[in-house]
């Protein structure tokens, strides 16, 4: 048996409708969450601005879209943070955020079922 291929990640695509809009949204990494944590903490320690605080959010949410095969769109393909940061309320956003991390975390779908 090959166990290499545990390193294969998991196509674990779903179709959400955010920010008005049909998505398709990917798990993150454990490494892709705990960097984002690792990030969020530092800045507040630093006292960023909230701006950059909710930017990396934001940003979160944005490494989560994929294209319906599970694939990584181009760059050039997404809207930056500040763009949708500048088209939506916090709100909006902190609930794509938040649902990206329920998806990651494995706890959407006790979310949805419930």
């Amino acid at each position: 048996m090959n166990y290499k291929s545990l390193i294969n990640p998991l196509n674990t695509t779903v179709e959400k409708t955010l920010l008005g809009q049909k998505v398709y949204l990917r798990r993150l990494t454990s490494a892709e969450l705990d960097d984002y944590n690792d990030k969020v903490e530092a800045g507040r320690q630093a006292r960023l601005p909230s701006r950059e605080l909710s930017a990396m959010g934001v940003n979160l949410f944005l490494a989560a879209l994929v294209n319906e095969d599970g694939s990584k769109p181009k760059a050039s393909e997404r809207p930056t943070a500040d763009q949708l940061m500048a088209a939506h309320a916090n709100a909006d956003l902190l609930d794509a955020v938040t649902l990206v991390q329920r998806h990651s975390y494995g706890t959407l779908e006790e979310a949805t079922k419930n």
